[in-house]
């Protein structure tokens, strides 16, 4: 069984000008996780679900994507965010129909100016997983939505979303 807890206070708003549901501040339980998971934002749209955790880092963030610990401001230890949420993107899925598996991007948000010194371009709209300052989120999003429709790319169909939308809300209460 999962559970999951919403909450609601102090969102971060997305103004996003395509059709989606949002669940802010969702904490989620099951026997299969070693540990609760605990998003910052799932984002349904028809091109994808994005999985959006910020980071309240700043100053120069030193790392590289397979490297478990990153430095931030020189001598501030973070768990590296990207591995973070795709742990979190890898449960979800052992709980979520695999229709969907193939949909799911990961976003770090930064609140703060950061630099970020991690090699790789972790702004490449052809991947799947990307750091952002808050600010680019919701154009970010918006522009995997149009590469989908370019490419021509079976969405979600609206009912599926609504269903797996609903369903995750329910086991909130």
């Amino acid at each position: 069984m999962v559970q999951a807890a919403e909450r609601l206070e102090n969102q971060t708003t997305l103004n996003l000008r395509v059709e989606n549901k949002i669940l802010s501040y969702v904490s989620l339980n099951h026997s299969s996780f070693n540990q609760p998971l605990d998003i910052d934002k799932m984002v349904f749209t028809s091109g994808g679900i994005f999985i959006i955790n910020y980071n309240e880092a700043k100053g120069m963030i030193d790392g590289s994507q397979d490297r478990p610990i990153w430095l931030s401001e020189g001598d501030v230890r973070i768990k590296n965010p990207l591995i973070e949420n795709e742990k979190k993107i890898d449960s979800l899925k052992m709980v979520i129909p695999p229709y969907f598996h193939d949909y799911f991007y990961s976003i770090v948000g930064f609140k703060k100016r950061v630099k970020i010194n991690v090699p790789g371009n972790h702004k490449n709209i052809e991947g799947n997983q990307w750091m952002l300052s808050e600010s680019e989120i919701s154009e970010y999003i918006e522009r995997v939505i149009l590469k989908k429709n370019v490419q021509q790319n079976q969405p979600i169909k609206p009912h599926h979303l609504n269903i797996l939308e609903r369903g995750l809300r329910w086991m909130s209460q």
